[in-house]
C-alpha cells in the first residue's frame, strides 16, 4: 500500500530510529536516564528501540496506514515510558512488548508473503523472535532475574546480528559480483556453505551466551564466526574495488562485526587488556550501528529514486568506526561522551540524507 510521502514507512520509522539512537544515548550518558540499571536499558533501547524501528522502516511499506501508525505510536509510547521516571514497571513492560510486536509481527507477515525460496522462511521466524527476546528481558528486569535479563539482551542482539550478516551479506555479494563483472572481471559466486557455517557459528555463540555464563565458549564461537565474516569480505574484494562508497560502507560494517567478535574472544581469553563488553562495542557500534544508518540511507534513496549515498555513507561509517574505537579503548569519563557525540553526528548525517528533498 502506498503511503503519503511524509508518512512513508521509511521516512517515518527511519526518522524515529535516527532520533532515538542519538536522544537516548545523550540522555543516558549526560543525564543518567534511566536512573536504574542504565547499561541494561541502553542495550535494550539499541535493540528493541533503534533496530526495531529500522526493521519497521524496511518491511512495513506494504501495510496499511492504520498498522503503520499503530506501530509508530506504540514505539513512541514505549520509548517515553523508559525515559520518564515513575512509570509503573508493568506498564513499561506492556508498552515495550506491544511496540515490538506491533512492528515485527506485521513485518514478518509481509516478508512471509513475499518469500519465493524455502530458505527465506527463516527471516520471518527471526523477526518473531524479537517479541520473545523483549519479553525475556523485561521479565528478568522487573523480577530481578539477572540471567533472564542478560538472556533477553543476547538473544535480541543475536537476532539483529544474524539479520545483518545474512541480508547484508546477500546484498553485498550481489553488489560486489555485479561491480566485478561490469569492470570486465568474473562473477563472484555465492558460497552457501560459507554462509551456513558463518551464521551457524554466530547463532550458536549467542545461544551459548544467553543460556549460561560461559563467556569463553560463546566468545570462541563468535571469534570463529568473525573470522568467516572477514574471509567473506575478502572474497568480495575484486568487486569492492569497483564499488561505490555506500557499498564500501556496508562492507566496513561487516568487518567491524568480525573484528568485534574476535576482540570479544581475545578479551575473554585475557589476550588483550580490555573488558569484554568494551571490545564487543567494536561490533555493536561499528558493525550494527554503522550498518543500520547506512542501510536507512540506501533504502531512502532506492524508494525515492535518488542517487545512492556514495559520499555520505562513508562519512557515517567513518564516524561510527571512530565512535567504536573510542568506546572500546578510551577511559569512560571522556571516551563515552566522545563516542556518543560521534554517534550523534553520524545520525544527523544519515537523517539529513533520508529527509533530503527528492531530486528532479
Amino acid at each position: 500500500m502506498k503511503h503519503p510521502r511524509f508518512l512513508s514507512s521509511h521516512r517515518l520509522m527511519f526518522g524515529l530510529a535516527t532520533a532515538q539512537g542519538a536522544v537516548f544515548l545523550l540522555a543516558w550518558v549526560l543525564f543518567g536516564v534511566p536512573l536504574s540499571d542504565g547499561a541494561a536499558w541502553h542495550a535494550h533501547e539499541m535493540i528493541f528501540g533503534q533496530a526495531i524501528a529500522v526493521i519497521g522502516g524496511y518491511l512495513l511499506s506494504s501495510v496499511g496506514m492504520r498498522l503503520l501508525a499503530a506501530g509508530a505510536l506504540a514505539w513512541l509510547a514505549a520509548r517515553a515510558a523508559i525515559l520518564v521516571p515513575g512509570v509503573a514497571d508493568e506498564l513499561r513492560a506492556a508498552l515495550s512488548v506491544a511496540a515490538t510486536a506491533t512492528i515485527v509481527l506485521p513485518a514478518a507477515r509481509a516478508f512471509l508473503r513475499g518469500v519465493k525460496r524455502p530458505g527465506n522462511v527463516v527471516f520471518p521466524v527471526l523477526l518473531g523472535g524479537f517479541v520473545a527476546a523483549d519479553a525475556l528481558f523485561l521479565l528478568g528486569q522487573f523480577h530481578s532475574w539477572d540471567r533472564m535479563t542478560e538472556a533477553g539482551v543476547w538473544l535480541g542482539l543475536g537476532l539483529v546480528v544474524l539479520l545483518i550478516a545474512a541480508m547484508g551479506g546477500r546484498l553485498l555479494s550481489a553488489a560486489a559480483s555485479g561491480a566485478a563483472q561490469r569492470g570486465g572481471g568474473g562473477r563472484i559466486p555465492p558460497r552457501p556453505g560459507l554462509e551456513a557455517a558463518l551464521l551457524g557459528l554466530l547463532a550458536a555463540g549467542f545461544v551459548a551466551e544467553a543460556a549460561a555464563d560461559a563467556a569463553l565458549v560463546g566468545a570462541t564461537l563468535f571469534a570463529a564466526g568473525g573470522v568467516l565474516l572477514g574471509y567473506r569480505v575478502a572474497l568480495w574484494i575484486p568487486g569492492l574495488r569497483r564499488s561505490g562508497g555506500d557499498v564500501l560502507a556496508l562492507a566496513a560494517g561487516q568487518l567491524w562485526l568480525g573484528l568485534g567478535f574476535v576482540a570479544w574472544w581475545m578479551a575473554a581469553a585475557g589476550l588483550i587488556p580490555l573488558p569484554g563488553l568494551a571490545a564487543l562495542h567494536l561490533a555493536t557500534i561499528g558493525g550494527i550501528g554503522g550498518t543500520l544508518l547506512v542501510m536507512t540511507m540506501r533504502a531512502a534513496a532506492q524508494r525515492e529514486g535518488r542517487a545512492m549515498p556514495r559520499r555520505a555513507a562513508p562519512v557515517v561509517a567513518g564516524l561510527m568506526g571512530a565512535a567504536a574505537i573510542i568506546r572500546a579503548v578510551a577511559p569512560p569519563d571522556w571516551g563515552w561522551p566522545m563516542a556518543v557525540t560521534l554517534w550523534t553526528g553520524a545520525s544527523l548525517v544519515a537523517a539529513a540524507f533520508v529527509f533530503r528533498a527528492r531530486e528532479h
